[in-house]
């Protein structure tokens, strides 16, 4: 998958400079999915919950896809996550 890929989906860039240059995409109630390290051995996403009181801040989040265990991410797991957080 290519960033340009992401970004036509709706991804989101971030505004500053992050070791895995990530993108997210915001799913609502202060939780956005993000993916960091597109196309490399260090792919990973991410389901994150934002803390309410500070944007800055990721009070949790959860590993959806890791490419240790699955390999690269692919275009149809990327459209099958944002299909079930559009519900």
């Amino acid at each position: 998958m290519e960033r340009k890929e992401l970004r036509n989906l709706g991804f989101k860039e971030l505004p500053h400079f992050t070791i895995m240059h990530s993108l997210t995409y915001d799913i609502g109630r202060n939780r956005h999915i993000s993916i960091g390290g597109l196309g490399t051995e260090n792919e990973i996403v991410f389901l994150c919950q934002v803390d309410p009181g500070n944007d800055k801040v990721i009070s949790d989040l959860i590993c959806l896809h890791n490419y240790d265990y699955d390999g690269l991410i692919t275009k149809e797991k990327i459209n099958l996550l944002l299909k079930y957080f559009k519900q």
